[in-house]
């Protein structure tokens, strides 16, 4: 049987793209998910099924009735995480932040982790998200620590804009089989300080965390990346590998 796999979605308040585009009404909230997401689940051997995000807290339970009908949950990239969960007031730098997508997911994340075996695989911002969970802290804007800027949209999206480096002894070495491997990169955040029973997988030759693990696994598979590897699958099976190894332990 084919392991359902639960990918959380993004919150849009503005729908004036869609408007625009003869969809919907002005000003109309979405709940959206690149389709990237879902075709690489499914060339993995997986059933995508979007996790919206919930509005009201009261409704959370009904966040655990979801996460018990999947075999393992994929955190999305989007919006960023608001400096208030890592201890920080806004730099000013923050992009959109969507208070109940935080609050919904860091409850799904403790609850999966704490009360489940299921895999967890973070892009983009579910690294940030992961590392935030277990007490980690991030940087605002990479730029304003006098790095090089890691929002690079001049790339097509499945191209590798630049080189990570891989950690020996880690699942990712395991899994990509390389001690360097190109990637895209679409994020101006990132871990800061990793949190307290992570580890480090990989790091951007400029000295940013790219990639993180559970000190102790145990059993299950936990890996969060800094890139979007659904982005580049369908041109680069390594990227793929990634995916699919995350599917696989679902089943």
């Amino acid at each position: 049987m084919k392991p359902v796999i639960g990918i959380t979605a993004n919150y849009m308040f503005d729908g004036s793209a869609e408007f625009a585009e003869g969809i919907g009404a002005a000003e109309q909230e979405w709940q959206k998910l690149a389709d990237d997401y879902i075709t690489s689940v499914q060339r993995a051997g997986g059933i995508p099924i979007i996790l919206p995000v919930l509005r009201n807290d009261s409704d959370w339970e009904i966040t655990l009735r979801l996460a018990d009908c999947v075999d393992g949950v994929l955190f999305s990239g989007g919006s960023d995480v608001d400096p208030l969960h890592f201890g920080q007031a806004s730099t000013g730098k923050t992009g959109n932040v969507i208070p109940e997508r935080d609050e919904q997911e860091l409850f799904l994340f403790h609850h999966l982790l704490e009360h489940t075996k299921k895999p967890l695989l973070g892009i983009c911002r579910g690294i940030q998200l992961f590392n935030v969970a277990l007490g980690g802290t991030l940087i605002q804007h990479i730029p304003d620590k006098g790095l090089s800027p890691h929002t690079l949209p001049m790339y097509p999206r499945q191209h590798p804009s630049h080189w990570v480096n891989v950690e020996n002894d880690s699942l990712l070495k395991e899994i990509v089989r390389s001690e360097r491997l190109g990637v895209n990169s679409f994020h101006h955040m990132a871990v800061e300080r990793c949190a307290p029973g992570l580890r480090a997988a990989a790091w951007s030759e400029d000295g940013i965390l790219e990639a993180v693990e559970l000190n102790n696994p145990s059993d299950r598979f936990f890996l969060a990346v800094q890139w979007h590897p659904e982005m580049m699958t369908e041109a680069d099976t390594t990227q793929q590998n990634i995916i699919t190894a995350f599917v696989q332990s679902c089943v």
